[in-house]
C-alpha cells in the first residue's frame, strides 16, 4: 500500500539518490520531533530563547525540505542544513535549554551524525570536524562559566525534555538504519537479478555465437567446395552451371544470415528506418517464396495461396522490410514443417479509419511440429529456440525477433497461435498506404526507359565489384568509364569536356580520396555541367548517420551494397527523365 502511495513515491522514489531519500526521512521525522518539542517548551513554560530557537529550528527544517524537493538542490540543502543546524542552532539550544542537564546532548549527537550520512565527498569530514570541535569548546566553556546556561525550572522539566529527546532521536536513528537496511536489501536483490539476467544474456550470446558460427560455415563450405568443383569442370557446361547455381544459393543464404545479424543490431540501436515505395503484394510474397524455393523443394512442401480477400494489390510500403518479415515467417514455417507438408499463405485486407491506408493481414500457417505453450511466451525473444521441438532447424534465433520489431516499426503487430504437434500460424497486421496515380505512372516508366548511350563514370576501388558493375551496366546500354579512387575521378572530370558524363557512381569508402571528399570537390567546380552532375553513392555502410553525411556533402542518391540493379536503374531513370537530351 505505502509503496504505491503517491506521496511516498514523490519523497522516496527511485528517481532520487540515497542521500536525498535519507534527507527527506530525517527532515520529516525531525519536523515532527521539533514540533512536539516546540509545543512542550511552550506548555512547560521554558525560557523564551529556547522557545524561539525551537521555532527557528522548525522553520529551518521546512526550508531545507523545500530547497531539496522543490528546487531539487539536494547537496546544497544538506550542506546549508548541516552548517546552520550543527554550528549555530545546536550550540545555542544547548546554552538556552539546560546544557548537560537536558535532552540537548542527544539532539547534538543526532545533528553531528548527519554530515556522514548525507554529504557526499570530503565536505562531510570538514563540517563534522568543525561542528564537533565547536561543541567541545561550548561544553568546556559552559563548565567554567555555568552562569550562562539557562537551566530548566524543575527536575520534572529536565526529565520530560530528556524523554522527548531520547524518543525523537531513537525514532530518527531507527528509521534511518531501517531504511538503509531496506535500500541495501533492495539493491542486493537488484544486483542478484542483474547478475542472473547478465548470465542469461551471456548464455544466449554464447548460444548465438555457436549457432551463427555453424550457420555461416555451412554456406561458406558450400561456396568454397563448389568453387573448387567449378574450376575442375570448366569444360563441362552442365556441371559448371550446376556448381554456379549452388554457389549463388549458398551466397544468398549467407547474405540473409549477415543481414539478420545487422538488422537486429540496427533495431536494437533504434536506427532501423522505414522508406516507403510502391510495390505489389503478389510480387513481394512471390519473391519471398522464390528465395526459399530450394528449401521448399528439398522438403517437398506444398504452398497454397489465398488472395480472395486481396482487393488492392499495388500499395506503398517499405518493400524491403515487408519482404524481410514474410521471408522470416515463411522460412520459419519451412524449417518446422514435416517433409511433404503444406504451408498456407493468405492475405486479408480490411478498411481503415484513415482512408489513405488499408489494413493488411498476412497469415502464414504450417502443419509442422508446433510449439509448447511455455515456449510461445518467449518465441519473439532474441536467440530463443524451442529445445523440446521435434524438428531440429538451423538459424540465428533472430528471425521472429526481427519480424516482430519490423512489424511494430511499420505501425503494425504480429501474433502467433500454435499447438504442439499440429503446427503454427503467424499473423502480421500492418497498415499500408494507397499510392497516387502519379506514383503508379512513374513505376511503369522504368519498364520502357532506354539507357543506351548514357555515359557514366564509375568510381570504385574494389576491382571485383567494379568489374561486376561495369558488365551489368554495359548490358543495359551504358557507356562506362572507370576510376579506382576519388583522385582519378577528379582528373577524368577535369580533363574531359563538360557534359561528357551524365552521372557518377561513387563508392564512399576508398583509399587516397574517399567519396565524401570527392563529392565536395566535384560540387566546387566552376563549370555548372560538372558541379551539378548527379552523384549516386554506393556503400556497404547502411547506418543513418552515414546516409545523412553523404547527402550533406552533395550526394543525390544513396544505395547500399550489394547493388540491386532494378533499384539502381530506377534511380538512373529518375535523373535522366528530368534531364532529357
Amino acid at each position: 500500500m505505502l509503496k504505491n502511495n503517491r506521496i511516498i513515491r514523490r519523497l522516496f522514489g527511485e528517481q532520487y539518490d540515497i542521500q536525498h531519500r535519507l534527507l527527506n526521512l530525517i527532515l520529516i521525522v525531525g519536523i515532527f520531533g521539533v514540533s512536539v518539542a516546540t509545543i512542550l517548551s511552550v506548555v512547560m513554560q521554558q525560557n523564551l530563547w529556547a522557545q524561539l530557537l525551537s521555532l527557528v529550528c522548525l522553520i529551518l527544517f521546512c526550508l531545507i525540505f523545500w530547497i531539496a524537493n522543490s528546487l531539487e538542490k539536494t547537496q546544497l540543502a544538506i550542506i546549508i542544513f548541516s552548517i546552520i543546524f550543527d554550528n549555530l542552532i545546536l550550540p545555542a539550544l544547548y546554552v538556552t535549554s539546560g546544557g548537560i542537564e537536558s535532552g540537548m546532548p542527544l539532539w547534538c549527537l543526532m545533528g553531528y551524525v548527519f554530515p556522514f550520512l548525507l554529504i557526499k565527498g570530503k565536505n562531510c569530514i570538514t563540517i563534522f570536524a568543525t561542528s564537533i570541535i565547536e561543541f567541545i569548546l561550548v561544553v568546556i566553556y559552559t563548565y567554567y562559566h555555568p552562569e550562562i546556561i539557562m537551566k530548566m525550572a524543575s527536575m520534572k522539566m529536565v526529565l520530560s525534555d530528556m524523554v522527548v529527546a531520547m524518543i525523537a532521536v531513537v525514532v530518527v536513528f531507527a528509521f534511518i538504519f531501517r531504511y538503509q537496511t531496506y535500500i541495501y536489501e533492495k539493491q542486493q536483490k537488484s544486483i542478484v537479478r542483474s547478475i542472473r539476467e547478465a548470465n542469461e544474456a551471456i548464455a544466449q550470446r554464447q548460444d548465438f555465437i555457436s549457432n551463427i558460427s555453424h550457420d555461416i560455415r555451412t554456406p561458406m563450405d558450400s561456396i568454397i567446395g563448389f568453387t573448387e568443383l567449378a574450376k575442375k569442370n570448366m569444360d563441362n557446361p552442365e556441371k559448371l552451371a550446376d556448381s554456379l547455381e549452388k554457389i549463388s544459393r549458398a551466397s544468398g543464404h549467407l547474405m540473409n544470415l549477415i543481414n539478420e545479424v545487422l538488422d537486429i543490431s540496427k533495431i536494437d540501436s533504434g536506427k532501423a528506418a522505414i522508406e516507403e515505395e510502391m510495390c505489389s503484394i503478389h510480387q513481394i510474397i512471390d519473391n519471398a517464396c522464390q528465395i526459399l524455393q530450394h528449401e521448399i523443394d528439398h522438403k517437398k512442401l506444398k504452398l497454397e495461396f489465398d488472395y480472395s480477400m486481396l482487393d488492392e494489390d499495388v500499395l506503398s510500403c517499405d518493400r524491403l522490410r515487408l519482404n524481410q518479415i514474410l521471408i522470416n515467417l515463411i522460412s520459419n514455417a519451412v524449417k518446422y514443417s514435416y517433409e511433404g507438408g503444406v504451408i498456407n499463405i493468405a492475405v486479408i485486407q480490411l478498411s481503415s479509419e484513415d482512408e489513405s491506408k488499408i489494413i493488411n493481414e498476412f497469415h502464414v500457417k504450417d502443419q509442422g511440429c508446433g510449439m509448447s505453450q511455455e515456449f510461445m511466451e518467449h518465441v519473439f525473444e532474441p536467440f530463443a529456440r524451442d529445445k523440446s521441438s521435434a524438428v531440429s532447424a538451423e538459424g540465428t534465433g533472430l528471425g521472429l525477433t526481427i519480424a516482430k520489431s519490423l512489424a511494430e516499426i511499420m505501425g503494425g503487430s504480429i501474433e502467433v497461435s500454435s499447438e504442439l504437434g499440429k503446427g503454427s500460424e503467424f499473423t502480421v497486421t500492418v497498415p499500408l498506404s494507397i499510392p497516387s496515380l502519379t506514383e503508379v505512372e512513374e513505376e511503369q516508366d522504368i519498364l520502357i526507359y532506354d539507357f543506351k548511350g548514357r555515359h557514366i563514370l564509375l568510381v570504385e576501388d574494389n576491382e571485383l565489384n567494379r568489374e561486376i558493375l561495369v558488365e551489368a551496366l554495359r548490358e543495359e546500354g551504358f557507356v562506362v568509364d572507370e576510376a579506382i579512387d576519388g583522385s582519378f575521378a577528379i582528373e577524368k572530370l577535369r580533363d574531359s569536356e563538360p557534359g561528357t558524363y551524365d552521372l557518377v557512381i561513387l563508392d564512399l569508402q576508398m583509399p587516397v580520396m574517399d567519396g565524401y571528399e570527392t563529392t565536395k570537390i566535384i560540387r566546387s567546380f566552376r563549370e555548372p555541367k560538372v558541379a551539378q552532375i548527379p552523384i549516386v553513392a554506393l556503400t556497404a555502410d547502411a547506418l543513418p548517420e552515414e546516409k545523412t553525411e553523404a547527402f550533406n556533402v552533395g550526394v543525390n542518391a544513396y544505395l547500399v551494397k550489394p547493388v540491386d540493379m532494378p533499384s539502381l536503374l530506377k534511380v538512373f531513370m529518375l535523373f535522366f527523365r528530368e534531364n532529357k537530351r
